[in-house]
């Protein structure tokens, strides 16, 4: 593991070192000239493959997990910034925000990212699903029963997994505790609906990634949870990292719900600059400081690693693209020293 993630850093700044520059004298007139400037992986072949190997080899080593969620809602890009095969190389799972009619420069960075060891998967909301039945039902639409919808949007929305490594199911809805026994029958009824239809896809696809997303203690008598790499908590919207342990606390509580998968979810910071609060906790960097949270001990529970959302913000940066999710991760994962 040492030697592996010594070889991961290393040659990471070496590719990072490297500059083509390429001139043109003498011409007389302005024309198109495809510049195709050679990376690492055609300069030197063995060297790059054996950075794959050892990267992959990382991935599936212990350490704390990261996810990502990536808005490619983007189909003819203008900037790398729109491509997941230039996210940091050591994120584990991206997740693409719109999954359906992917453009055919995702599908190539998708291979590109799978010779990484990154799983690339997509998001399956039940509360995104209940909020469209409801807005419909508001403009008057003729959709029937929201069993009939919820059924509907499973058996499409799990159509998409085909071109994808897996899926992450998001459920936050209502804690049943406080709920009367026909609130707790009628949300137990969606809830089995909307794993049923999960546990069905998982069962055929035993191979592929199941995570799952939310509040698991508002989960009503489902052992999907089970079948599940990782939990992450509904957390982005926490002021302090304070709140994080209390979240995993809350969750741990409840029944049935495993405790040794816990991943929590932060924010990057928005691209309006007037924006101070998404990916903040009060003046410091949520990202940075829910990073150093994974780090730290804790009692009956398992700190797994973050989940990030809008990743793609952090490609903007002056100095170096994606440089604090690169923080992050060097946060939780640190290159070993001699």
């Amino acid at each position: 593991m040492k030697n592996k993630m010594k070889n991961i850093f290393i040659v990471a700044s070496c590719f990072a070192a490297i500059t083509c520059f390429s001139a043109c004298d003498d011409w007389t007139e302005v024309e198109n000239v495809n510049i195709n400037t050679p990376g690492i992986e055609e300069q030197d072949p063995a060297a790059y493959a054996k950075y794959l190997q050892n990267l992959v080899a990382y991935k599936n080593s212990d350490h704390k997990v990261v996810y990502a969620w990536f808005d490619n809602r983007e189909k003819t890009p203008f900037s790398r910034g729109q491509h997941i095969s230039d996210a940091p190389d050591s994120l584990d799972v991206i997740s693409m925000m719109y999954p359906a009619e992917l453009a055919a420069f995702e599908l190539v960075d998708m291979q590109t990212v799978h010779a990484k060891g990154t799983k690339v998967v997509y998001t399956i909301s039940f509360d995104k699903i209940q909020k469209e039945y409801t807005e419909k039902v508001k403009e008057g639409m003729e959709i029937g029963s929201f069993d009939t919808y919820l059924k509907s949007e499973m058996d499409k929305q799990i159509g998409y997994a085909g071109s994808f490594d897996g899926m992450i199911t998001e459920y936050k809805g209502n804690n049943p505790i406080y709920m009367s026994a026909e609130q707790k029958a009628e949300a137990k009824k969606y809830q089995d609906i909307f794993f049923s239809a999960v546990s069905a896809w998982k069962t055929a696809n035993a191979d592929k990634l199941l995570t799952f997303q939310g509040y698991p203690e508002n989960l009503i008598e489902q052992t999907v949870l089970a079948n599940c790499k990782h939990i992450i908590l509904a957390t982005d919207n926490v002021t302090d990292d304070a709140q994080l342990s209390v979240f995993a606390r809350l969750a741990m509580a409840a029944a049935g719900v495993p405790t040794d998968r816990f991943v929590v979810a932060v924010s990057t910071t928005s691209l309006d600059a007037s924006d101070k609060q998404t990916g903040f906790y009060g003046t410091d960097r949520a990202l940075t400081e829910a990073a150093y949270w994974t780090t730290e001990p804790s009692d009956g529970y398992t700190r797994a690693g973050l989940a990030i959302y809008n990743v793609q913000n952090d490609y903007y940066n002056a100095t170096n693209t994606y440089q604090y999710v690169k923080e992050a991760i060097h946060i939780m994962n640190p290159a070993p020293k001699k």
